[in-house]
């Protein structure tokens, strides 16, 4: 399989702005409504058994997370055909429109089918935004802050969704109607912010771009070129291993008695050391060549991290933890996709579509198997040794990371 670009025009500005802010939004829509969950559940359930409510808001947070297997995938190879920005602004404008009908759902089955919609038009926005940046961005230094910017911008809207929510859940709002619940305003919120953030991908995105030429594969060749599949499978194994620690985390601080308030600064501690090492990494200071380099160290830190995290049990020993986990996290999943995106033989929204919806795989799975294994007596601290063992594995396999040719090549 070869590939033929059309010549590449550097992102604008204001394009790149509309796409971080989408990015952004999506994150926060995800995180905002989390504080409110319990109370929707409680509510739509007719409920207050604690042991059946967690377990809605757990299986209600899965629905969201696995959505994006199947939907990143076709997102993906439709902005090939169809435009990069019809596909962004369908997809937001989905995401608000399901978010304002999961506000309004009067019964928790609609809950479960809002949510799922939810997380299907939320994953057009992902591989379509770093789609669009790998059309435009023919120079490695910018690419490669891009798409590290992509990524803080989604860990922004993941630590301020939360805290919004927690604020804006307080609010009373009147229709003239009925009084609005108070738990279906951060929905109503995050809804508006998504409708604008649409409007700006519309005003500012150029529409179809000249895009890549595929040529037909040849009788008995594979889809895939050397390395792609090995990239995949690692981003999978990262995201699984980032949900085992998050589903991980919130039980262990159960199993603790720490509170909301510690799990909520454990939270807001993975979000800032993401963010500041992602700024580090993906600023002019390190070279893009240089980054391949970093993913097996990343990955056999997260390890260790993970490792030692049951046999921790004050706040300051475990924030440190985190903060190493965290660390390791943030710097792989981007740095894979940039990879990914650099080595694939077939056009960018089709295979950074592939990507995501392994990395929805493998973070549905991690989940999962966190809170099966935290379920079995004596058995919860197996989880994050397992994950560190999948992640040690993950650091032998990533030592020799397929090399690109240089993007002047691709051009």
């Amino acid at each position: 399989m070869s590939v033929s670009m059309q010549a590449r025009l550097p992102t604008s500005r204001w394009a790149l702005g509309a796409l971080l802010a989408s990015a952004f939004v999506v994150a926060l829509g995800y995180g905002i409504v989390l504080p409110v969950l319990p109370m929707m559940v409680e509510r739509l359930a007719g409920s207050t058994d604690p042991t059946f409510n967690a377990r809605q808001i757990g299986f209600l947070t899965a629905a969201y997370v696995a959505a994006p297997v199947g939907a990143a995938f076709l997102w993906g190879k439709w902005s090939d055909l169809i435009g990069r920005r019809p596909v962004l602004v369908v997809g937001l404008i989905g995401f608000a429109v399901t978010l304002a009908a999961s506000a309004l759902a009067p019964s928790l089955l609609v809950l479960y089918v809002g949510r799922i919609l939810n997380g299907g038009f939320a994953a057009a926005v992902g591989p379509t935004g770093l789609a669009f940046i790998a059309d435009t961005e023919g120079e490695d230094n910018r690419r490669t802050r891009a798409f590290g910017w992509m990524s803080m911008a989604s860990i922004a809207g993941f630590l301020v969704g939360p805290t919004l929510g927690g604020l804006v859940a307080e609010l009373k709002l009147d229709l003239g109607v009925a009084a609005v619940p108070p738990q279906t305003v951060p929905f109503i919120l995050a809804s508006g912010l998504a409708v604008a953030a649409a409007l700006g991908v519309c005003s500012v995105l150029p529409g179809k771009l000249p895009g890549p030429r595929i040529e037909a594969n040849k009788p008995g060749s594979s889809m895939f070129v050397s390395g792609e599949i090995r990239l995949l499978a690692l981003a999978a194994v990262a995201a699984a291993g980032l949900g085992a620690f998050e589903v991980g985390l919130t039980l262990r601080n159960v199993e603790l008695a720490m509170g909301p308030t510690a799990l909520g600064l454990m939270f807001a501690t993975c979000s800032v050391v993401m963010f500041a090492v992602q700024g580090l990494v993906f600023s002019p200071l390190v070279k893009p060549a240089a980054t391949r380099l970093l993913v097996a160290p990343a990955f056999l830190v997260m390890a260790i991290g993970l490792a030692v995290m049951p046999r921790l049990a004050g706040l300051t020993e475990m924030l440190f933890a985190v903060s190493v986990v965290s660390a390791s996290a943030g710097l792989i999943s981007p740095l894979l996709a940039y990879w990914v995106s650099r080595i694939s033989a077939r056009s960018q929204g089709l295979e950074l579509g592939v990507q995501s919806a392994a990395v929805s795989l493998g973070l549905s799975v991690g989940s999962a198997a966190a809170g099966l294994l935290f379920g079995f007596h004596r058995l919860q601290g197996a989880t994050f040794l397992v994950a560190a063992a999948a992640m040690g594995l993950a650091a032998v396999a990533s030592l020799k990371l397929p090399q690109p040719p240089p993007l002047e090549q691709q051009a």
